[in-house]
């Protein structure tokens, strides 16, 4: 069984800086960032197989989860600019009937007509 190691983040910083300072170092650093694919060694890491990269999983932000997001409510969204008095008008009335601005806004539009 592997053994877990932790570190701080000062303890990785103090490390790198460590690293930095060690005889070498920028000689190590640029033969590593001239190395060429065919020189490294992959013969200790086993070929993956198709099931396997199957599985496999792109980095990202977490992808889409089955059922994330926002459910399409079947509305389309319009920006409307107010006058600060009607603005409080419908917030007011949303509050009081518990219902979105939204809702109180297409009441009035569909009582207008």
């Amino acid at each position: 069984m592997s053994k877990i190691v932790q570190f701080t983040e000062k303890e990785i910083l103090a490390r790198l800086e460590t690293e930095r300072k060690s005889p070498g170092y920028n000689a190590r650093m640029e033969r590593l960032k001239n190395i060429r694919d065919e020189d490294i060694d992959f013969s200790d890491i086993p070929e993956l197989t198709d099931e396997q990269l199957a599985l496999a999983i792109r980095p990202g932000r977490g992808g889409v989860r089955p059922g994330a997001g926002r459910k399409p409510s079947g509305r389309t969204p319009i920006m409307l600019r107010l006058r600060p008095a009607i603005a409080r008008k419908l917030r007011a009335a949303a509050r009081r009937e518990k219902l979105t601005i939204s809702d109180v806004a297409e009441r009035w539009l569909a009582a207008a007509n």
